[in-house]
């Protein structure tokens, strides 16, 4: 687990991916050379890795659906591992005490093949899937989170250097094949500088600079700092299912989207209209977001909540549709 001065310089990279360590320790009142000391230990150790993600509905990549399912538990892992090598699963949760159910995070690019999420990924033994919630609206996405160690001054700071998006609603942005290699850089590396991307793809740096912005604020393109929660001290991770009226979709998940203890959500189909990930310290925690958060919410008709164990496919970057 990080100590605190760590998980400062997380969250901050985690609200700004490409802050320079001098602006970090400027900000976080740190000298700039212990905060390059850690930020270069923490990326060389794998515990943080700084990337991008691209939205798949408005850059026109694809569609996504959280599915669970449930398989045999003796074929538990034969299916898990499945999933988390396939190159349309973006990540595997188990949910924990369950009779082997999964959870994963499918992306494809065409509609239709929704309605079918097992088919296009044969040898599952025993799988059956119980539930398939298409994403219809994003509140919060787990490249929005950080872990609130800031202070609101410190927060406002570091958001202050980043590409602010265009206004107005954001619209579908199809991709050029030089968008594609830039996002692609950036998912490797999201702190590359200009420079050095600009000498990777053959641009000036001013039109690395050009390129990496318009992508930003077009909305199409998260940079994203990715971090397990439990090395910021919180290792329970829950998913909950809301059932909410349909008068209070927007208002609960705007709500839910500005609680520091969830990590993601979205409206998606089914039943259970509201998909929210949940970080804590401890099923205490826990306890308290569902009664004090959840439950000073209107028009949540029904709630259902399952504690995850997250599955890493192989080199995976858990969130990465240029894969």
């Amino acid at each position: 687990m990080c100590d605190d001065l760590d998980q400062r310089i997380v969250a901050a990279l985690q609200i700004n991916p490409r802050a320079q360590v001098a602006e970090v320790g400027r900000i976080l009142g740190e000298h700039e050379r212990a905060v390059a000391r850690r930020v270069q230990r923490l990326l060389d150790s794998g515990l943080v890795r700084c990337t991008a993600d691209l939205d798949p509905l408005r850059s026109g990549f694809g569609h996504s659906a959280h599915v669970r399912l449930r398989t045999a538990r003796d074929c538990l892992e034969n299916v898990r591992q499945g999933l988390a090598g396939h190159p349309e699963v973006l990540n595997v949760a188990a949910v924990s005490g369950g009779a082997g159910l999964l959870w994963y995070h499918l992306l494809v690019e065409g509609r239709p093949r929704l309605t079918s999420p097992l088919e296009e990924i044969p040898g599952l033994p025993d799988a059956t899937v119980l539930d398939a919630h298409i994403t219809l609206r994003p509140f919060r996405t787990e490249a929005e989170w950080h872990a609130p160690v800031l202070t609101t001054e410190e927060e406002k700071r570091l958001r202050a250097s980043l590409v602010q998006p265009l206004p107005g609603p954001a619209r579908r942005h199809d991709l050029t094949p030089t968008d594609r290699r830039v996002a692609e850089a950036l998912t490797r590396n999201a702190r590359i500088s200009l420079t050095d991307l600009g000498r990777e793809l053959g641009f000036s740096t001013a039109t690395a600079g050009r390129r990496v912005a318009s992508l930003l604020e077009h909305r199409v393109l998260r940079l994203r700092t990715v971090v397990d929660p439990a090395a910021l001290g919180r290792p329970v991770t829950a998913r909950v299912r809301l059932k909410v009226h349909p008068a209070g979709l927007e208002t609960v998940g705007t709500a839910l989207s500005a609680c520091p203890d969830v990590r993601f959500c979205a409206a998606v189909t089914g039943r259970h209209n509201i998909l929210a990930d949940v970080c804590v310290e401890d099923e205490t925690g826990l306890y308290g977001f569902i009664v004090g958060t959840l439950g000073a919410l209107p028009h949540i008709l029904d709630c259902d909540t399952e504690m995850l164990t997250p599955v890493s496919a192989p080199g995976s970057t858990a969130s990465d549709p240029l894969r």
